[in-house]
């Protein structure tokens, strides 16, 4: 793989786009749901259920590296990421929006996770020990950054968006 491939346009943008859907799957959707009126306790039992993927990410990541390179796999799972999150807004205004978002952030939540799998890995066979050495606080940085944004100014502008 060319090392040679400038990693300060790439790092901060990959990690910044893996760690938007992860703040927008778990907080936003928090946010949404008791702004349409469920329930606390619907809530906080379903969307618990959307951390799983995150937490067994492992078990797959495996057939990640088997099927396809690391940048179609970010890139494939970027346009589902994409597509379920256009999805849930065509999803609210029907009769049983809550399960079928649910299904859709499920799905979402999936890829995101894939995604992660498939930057990590990317991130790894890019750059040497040193440069990943080097790169370690940037990545955490851009990551952080989505999570500020998803978990602040996306809130924001939907605040606003709604009145």
């Amino acid at each position: 793989m060319n090392t040679e491939n400038k990693p300060w346009y790439w790092i901060p943008v990959l990690n910044f786009a893996s760690g938007l859907p992860y703040a927008i799957i778990i907080s936003v959707s928090v946010i949404m749901y008791k702004n349409l009126g469920i329930s606390n306790e619907d809530i906080g039992l379903y969307t618990s259920w959307l951390y799983l993927p995150w937490v067994i990410k492992p078990l797959w990541s495996p057939f990640i590296d088997l099927y396809a390179t690391k940048r179609k796999w970010f890139l494939a799972m970027q346009l589902l990421i994409s597509l379920a999150f256009l999805a849930v807004g065509f999803s609210i205004p029907t009769n049983s929006f809550f399960i079928v978002s649910l299904a859709i952030f499920w799905v979402a939540a999936f890829a995101s996770a894939s995604n992660d799998v498939a930057s990590d890995g990317f991130y790894l066979l890019a750059l040497t020990k040193d440069q990943q050495s080097f790169f370690l606080g940037i990545r955490s940085t851009f990551y952080r950054l989505s999570m500020l944004t998803g978990n602040g100014l996306i809130v924001i502008i939907g605040g606003y968006l709604e009145q």
